[in-house]
């Protein structure tokens, strides 16, 4: 079995390494799609440089990603006629993986990965599950007082309430 695939790797070559090819090709443009995505992320340290070049790359890759799924998905169907069962498995996913880096540049997952909390719920203090090195943002108004977990802020970065009968914004 694994004679005639090598066979068949061999004999068609010519077909299956542009295909190889694209395909590496558009996991470079999924990878320049997720690269913010993975730097700018809550609870872990960024450092100067890397922060940079993530607002660099969601400044600028709406058209960089657009310019290169163009000619990726034009060459994998031209491909694509000539090609075999082999190079057809690595066109498939292709075009289908770099349209969706070109899309999700469009789309912005910090707004829905921090988004604010509307209607927080609160406990007493003696009620509340914190560990001894937990963090809050403890805001005091007319009396009132209020503690935000930086643990949740975390992940929503801003709190709309309401205290002492006035609305608030708590951010971190």
């Amino acid at each position: 079995m694994l004679t005639a695939f090598s066979e068949y790797l061999r004999k068609h070559s010519h077909r299956i390494v542009p295909a190889l090819w694209l395909f590496l090709a558009t996991l470079g443009t999924l990878a320049l799609a997720a690269y913010p995505i993975y730097v700018i992320r809550p609870f872990r340290e960024q450092t100067p440089a890397a922060l940079d070049r993530a607002l660099w790359v969601l400044l600028h890759d709406k058209p960089i990603l657009l310019i290169l799924a163009l000619p990726i998905a034009a060459l994998a169907l031209l491909i694509w006629r000539r090609a075999g069962f082999v190079s057809r498995l690595l066109l498939a996913p292709s075009i289908l993986l770099v349209l969706l880096a070109a899309v999700s540049a469009w789309i912005n997952p910090y707004e829905h990965m921090f988004h604010p909390f509307g209607e927080p719920h609160y406990i007493a203090a003696q009620q509340a599950s914190l560990d001894a090195g937990d963090m809050v943002i403890a805001v005091t108004l007319g009396g009132e007082s209020r503690a935000y977990a930086i643990r949740e802020m975390g992940y929503h970065h801003i709190v709309n309430d309401r205290l002492h009968g006035l609305p608030i914004v708590v951010t971190y």
